[in-house]
């Protein structure tokens, strides 16, 4: 039963479904790509935000195998690693190193919340979106700073097909797929997708003889089955398995370039990722649609490293995360020559544990030199509940209302701890550990084990107002409020440091044109923050998380795609963002006007694209990022750096038979995407971007 609360915004935000009194005709509107990820269902040019659209074709020019490898690829978006990145300047993680926190960028695999790395591979992919800008409204918790869409392929009901692929690269690359569906029976209809792409990667480790030291092993499944035995219901259900192996990332700064690591620990990074969902919809009428969607999806990733990334004995890492999603919302979509709606209810339930194991680390407890083994634990139990709606209102041919709100409770249950599992002296005159568990003297004055709850509740108005120029130009203002809950620290001093909730307010002004095959769109945007959570670490066992209290991120981006004639066309775009402290003061120390970490200022891509009749084709791209900072405290000496990159293809594409040669990094450029400094570990590391890969594959489609 709803309480009262919910009860009066179910009012409020239900309040678009009522009958509005304008005069309308029906306005000719671009046939555009359905945004797949929007609860209203529009097409891309009835949108009210920045969104970029890469369909399948796309993907393949630019020779994505996934999500990272678009991210270095898109205006305004910008990858350090493939599970850190950033959308307008704003980290998926947050602003530095935190606790347990929520994302700020959510993904989403065909409706399905998904953390982990090894997700969101492109092979048998329709289309991927990039959502700019808060999408609280409609993806709820974890979309403050956007969302990405990851849309596979959906079975036949009316004939079978399928495809087939393997290649091999330099640095013993290998990749592997197949892809096959059609009809059963009674409606019932299946799609079946599965790839591997591997590297033996180009680091050497000199200290433990590894050839292989960053090799990179992925591999994915998924199961699609729908059906549609009749002209009112349907149903999908998807299964996706994915695992990501690789060895560890981090090197040193001074041998980096030359593909050398040292670490005396045989690091690795461990990823499992499945996911479940179940769609179900109704058409109740001709303009009344009802969905439920359930999903669950678990992530389960491991890290082994060495603290101090060389041949020194100075301990090591063992850092471990198990996180699960379950997720159920109904929806009510209503269409008419007037309006088009939809209302919502959103509950999941998100739990998270986490551990970080350090294993002979250095300490110096009370003027005591020794050798310890710590576990920092955290552990999360959160719940979210919501009620949300959002219509499009035509006022007059041209003018188009949008009027949205969320409300949302968030509800969690966190503890934090730091235990010793063990520990002994280091003789001050050898250096060498002396015979002997101390812990249990330690473990009075150092164990914490604290739990407290965290929670809040918030009301997500959205406005916009498209304009409708003429039959290929529009125009829209949108304003909306971003949103990510508040949580509680690692332990500090023994304490359980609870945190607010951070909020934006956003701003777009955005135009959208299209003429025959050529599609542009342009976006400017202010977002301004106000109690901005930032992620400090302490030291070796203490994170804090401070709510700045203002800052900004304001730019634009500009996106474009068209044929050229004769057989070539083009698409690129071009981005632009500016972030900045505005208040915020910390141990005496005035960040205001520094910019945010891992946001570089300018971003561009371009492909060019040449395809005959005959089935030959060819592709060349390039794509640019400027450097940025990694701290907070703007460090000249700790930047990623800039970079361009440059990509080709060469192929025949038949009916059935296809082959091509590819390349990426095609100059070979070394680039820091990364850095990890913290004195307080003892850790000066760095990640280093992909070397150049010239490749071929051969596929056979069916």
């Amino acid at each position: 039963m709803l309480s009262m609360r919910y009860a009066l915004a179910a009012t409020v935000l239900c309040t678009p479904f009522v009958t509005v009194v304008a005069e309308t005709t029906n306005t000719k509107k671009i046939e555009e790509v359905l945004v797949t990820g929007d609860p209203m269902r529009r097409n891309s040019l009835d949108t009210v935000s920045s969104i970029s659209i890469v369909p399948e074709d796309q993907l393949r020019a630019l020779n994505i195998r996934d999500l990272y490898d678009l991210l270095l690829r898109s205006p305004n978006l910008n990858a350090a690693r493939e599970d850190k990145f950033s959308v307008r300047g704003i980290a998926n993680e947050g602003i530095g190193p935190g606790g347990t926190g929520r994302p700020t960028v959510s993904i989403f695999i065909d409706g399905a919340r998904q953390p982990g790395r090894g997700i969101a591979n492109s092979w048998d992919v329709r289309q991927i979106e990039f959502y700019r800008g808060p999408q609280s409204t409609a993806f709820g918790p974890g979309s403050l700073a956007g969302a990405v869409v990851v849309q596979t392929r959906d079975p036949s009901n009316e004939e079978y097909s399928g495809e087939i692929k393997v290649g091999a690269s330099n640095y013993g690359g290998r990749e592997a797929g197949i892809a096959l569906g059609g009809p059963l029976i009674g409606g019932l209809a299946f799609r079946y997708a599965a790839e591997t792409n591997q590297t033996d990667g180009e680091v050497t480790n000199t200290t433990l003889n590894d050839d292989e030291w960053q090799a990179r092993k992925r591999y994915m499944q998924r199961l699609k089955l729908s059906w549609d035995a009749n002209e009112w219901y349907s149903a999908m259900l998807t299964i996706q398995d994915s695992k990501l192996r690789e060895g560890n990332e981090y090197l040193p700064p001074e041998t980096a370039e030359d593909g050398i690591s040292t670490d005396n620990v045989d690091g690795f990074y461990d990823d499992n990722s499945q996911l479940w969902v179940l769609s179900q919809h109704a058409e109740l009428s001709n303009e009344l649609r009802l969905s439920l969607i359930a999903s669950h999806s678990e992530n389960y990733n491991q890290r082994k490293g060495d603290y101090d990334i060389s041949d020194d004995n100075n301990g090591y890492f063992i850092n471990t995360v198990n996180t699960e999603n379950d997720a159920v919302e109904v929806r009510l979509q209503y269409q008419s020559s007037l309006i088009k709606a939809v209302a919502g209810l959103y509950y999941s339930s998100d739990e998270l544990v986490g551990t970080s194991s350090s294993i002979d680390l250095p300490y110096n407890v009370s003027g005591m030199q020794l050798r310890a083994d710590a576990d920092l634990a955290a552990d999360r139990d959160a719940t979210t509940r919501a009620i949300y709606s959002e219509a499009d209102i035509n006022l007059s041919t041209r003018w188009t209302l949008t009027l949205g709100a969320r409300y949302e409770e968030n509800e969690a249950k966190n503890r934090s701890a730091f235990i010793v599992t063990g520990a002994e002296l280091i003789d001050p005159v050898t250096g060498t550990t002396i015979p002997g568990d101390i812990s249990p003297v330690l473990k009075p004055i150092l164990d914490n084990d604290t739990s407290a709850p965290s929670g809040d509740d918030v009301l997500l108005p959205k406005v916009a107002v498209s304009f409708q120029i003429n039959d290929e130009l529009s125009a829209f203002f949108t304003r909306s409020q971003g949103y990510r809950a508040g949580s509680v620290d690692f332990v500090s001093s023994g304490n359980s440091p609870s945190y607010g909730p951070e909020y934006t307010n956003n701003y777009d002004l955005g135009v959208k044109f299209q003429r025959g095959s050529w599609f542009v769109q342009g976006t400017v945007f202010r977002i301004d923050y106000d109690d901005m959570q930032i992620g400090v670490r302490v030291d070796a066992s203490n994170f804090r998380t401070d709510n700045a209290g203002e800052a900004k991120s304001e730019g634009a981006e500009l996106e474009f795609r068209g044929e050229l004639g004769k057989g070539f066309s083009v698409f690129g775009g071009i981005g632009y963002v500016d972030t900045a402290f505005v208040e915020y003061e910390d141990d005496g120390v005035n960040y205001a006007g520094n910019h945010f970490p891992n946001a570089p200022r300018n971003t561009a891509n371009l492909s060019l694209r040449y395809a005959i009749d005959k089935g030959f084709y060819s592709d060349i791209s390039w794509s640019r990022t400027d450097d940025s900072y990694i701290d907070r405290e703007n460090t000249p000496t700790l930047l990623a750096d800039a970079r361009d990159l440059f990509g080709a293809r060469i192929g025949y594409q038949g009916e059935h038979f296809g082959a091509e040669l590819y390349g990426q990094n095609l100059t070979d450029k070394f680039y820091i995407t990364d850095r990890f400094n913290s004195p307080s570990l003892g850790i000066n590391a760095v990640y280093v971007g992909d070397p150049k890969e010239i490749g071929a594959r051969i596929t056979y489609k069916f």
